[in-house]
């Protein structure tokens, strides 16, 4: 028998075993090892119950889950319809796959998180066959199997006066065609996945287009031929690179959930979204 463990974070960092929380144990096989991050008003019964929704996820995929990590949190804002976010990493055999909800109470943001996980790794691993298939029936953009995604978590209706950014995230790109960034960003849950492109040299951006196809916006200037089976090429907005302080004021005008702008000073794409708080987020190539 395999033992699952909740790392309680808010205690002090005491380690609290599924025994403990009443948690049934199941064999090893339909096991993963979940660790819960709770902030705000989480019960220890809303924990335990996160755990066993999480635990038995690798039934769902032919290829082993080594682990989870379930981040919980409940805001005490009146003002928000959905205060209740659940939000989890599965490593599964070395690739993360995520998914973030929100909802009016916790107990239904972990229903509504272990549902929509199941259905992203049932569709795992289509998704990296997917790569070597042609399909010359789709229409450009389509994605088989990447259509669905989980709602959205709300945005608050923060007013444009009150939004800062308070959030950068730098990484490393490395070159990836297309079809690969796709993939990724699917696997990842994101709405976006900034990239560099191995068919241009040039960062760009794939993301899910309203009408459920996948685009990619690249930097103006940039030629390449529309294949048949791949997402649909766009342009940025912008002709120019722009200051950071200028895509602000565009974000503060437009209210995008989130906008691919050529920075300035570094010369590199950069995005600029909308928190779930309604605040601003950026993401950067290191």
């Amino acid at each position: 028998m395999k033992r699952t463990w909740l790392r309680s974070y808010p205690q002090a960092g005491r380690v609290v075993s599924a025994d403990e929380l009443g948690v049934p144990v199941g064999e090893a096989e339909g096991v993963i090892d979940v660790d819960i991050v709770a902030k705000g008003d989480v019960s220890r019964e809303e924990r335990a119950h996160a755990a066993e929704r999480l635990a038995s996820l690798d039934a769902c995929v032919p290829v082993p889950v080594l682990g989870a990590r379930v981040m919980l949190r409940h805001e005490r804002n009146p003002r928000l319809e959905l205060p209740s976010r659940a939000e989890a990493e599965l490593n599964v055999k070395g690739r993360v796959v995520c998914g973030r909800v929100a909802a009016g109470t916790i107990p239904q943001a972990i229903d509504e998180l272990a549902r929509n996980l199941e259905r992203q790794l049932e569709e795992f691993g289509e998704r990296r066959l997917q790569l070597l298939r042609t399909a010359p029936s789709r229409s450009a953009g389509e994605w088989r199997h990447g259509t669905w995604s989980a709602p959205r978590p709300p945005y608050f209706p923060r007013p444009a006066e009150e939004r800062e950014l308070i959030r950068r995230k730098t990484f490393a790109l490395e070159p990836l065609e297309p079809l690969q960034a796709v993939a990724e960003m699917l696997d990842l849950d994101h709405a976006f996945y900034l990239f560099e492109d191995a068919q241009t040299g040039t960062d760009a951006v794939v993301y899910r287009r309203d009408d459920g196809r996948i685009g990619l916006i690249e930097p103006a200037g940039t030629h390449v031929s529309q294949p048949a089976d791949g997402p649909v090429r766009e342009t940025s907005r912008f002709r120019v690179p722009i200051a950071l302080e200028v895509a602000i004021s565009e974000m503060n005008a437009l209210s995008h959930r989130f906008m691919f702008f050529t920075d300035a000073d570094t010369g590199r794409g950069n995005i600029i979204y909308m928190r779930y708080d309604g605040h601003y987020g950026l993401i950067e190539p290191a």
